[in-house]
């Protein structure tokens, strides 16, 4: 078995608001707080999902066949060899996700903002839809996946697959039309079973998994 570890650094372009059932005094929606010792929280799930969204975006520009997360009935219909790329990797309902994701903990300052509900189809405001939202700030943080494979090829292919979402340029959280969450790639490193791959190295085997 091959373990694979990948650890990146994103730099935070701009505020972000990831919803939690916290409830705060006089806010609509709150940020996710954790309560051992009051530091901002991005969940987990929220970088696989949107890493697992960005990585199917860009392999389907290179019409390469993948299944349509998260609707069940539109992913991978069976767990074997016929599963996509994307699902041996990150899992389905029928398959167990080969990567552990952990929890981002940021020392950030957090504010309240004032939004308004739009109406899309007449692009107005809705009327008695101002709310509150929490908006957390910082400047970078950090975040290790970790994986094990069958071989070093497969935990390569997964190491070049996290490579092409982390740097296709990202928004994490809610309100990326408001211009939150957005973030930008800093540094990506990843070992298989403690030895460091050369950037040049996954580069090559994206070019493999995009041909």
């Amino acid at each position: 078995m091959s373990k694979l570890k990948v650890e990146m650094v994103f730099l935070l372009d701009s505020p972000y608001h990831v919803s939690a059932d916290r409830v705060s005094f006089g806010v609509d929606r709150a940020i996710y707080i954790d309560p051992r010792d009051g530091k901002a929280v991005i969940p987990a799930t929220s970088l696989k999902g949107v890493l697992r969204y960005c990585i199917e975006g860009a392999l389907r520009a290179r019409n390469i066949d993948v299944c349509e997360a998260p609707m069940p009935d539109r992913m991978c219909p069976r767990r074997g060899k016929d599963d996509c790329v994307v699902c041996k990797v990150f899992g389905s309902p029928r398959l167990k996700s080969r990567l552990v994701f952990q929890d981002i903990r940021l020392d950030s300052d957090i504010d309240v903002r004032m939004g308004v509900g739009i109406e899309r189809r007449r692009r107005t405001a809705k009327e008695e839809h101002l709310f509150s939202f929490e908006v957390g700030y910082g400047k970078q943080f950090s975040a290790e996946i970790k994986g094990v494979f069958t071989s070093d090829d497969e935990a390569m292919k997964a190491c070049a697959l996290l490579f092409l979402g982390a740097n296709t340029g990202f928004a994490l959280g809610g309100g990326k039309s408001r211009g939150l969450g957005w973030v930008k790639l800093k540094e990506f490193r990843a070992t298989i079973d403690g030895s460091e791959i050369p950037i040049q190295s996954i580069k090559d085997k994206l070019k493999e998994v995009l041909a």
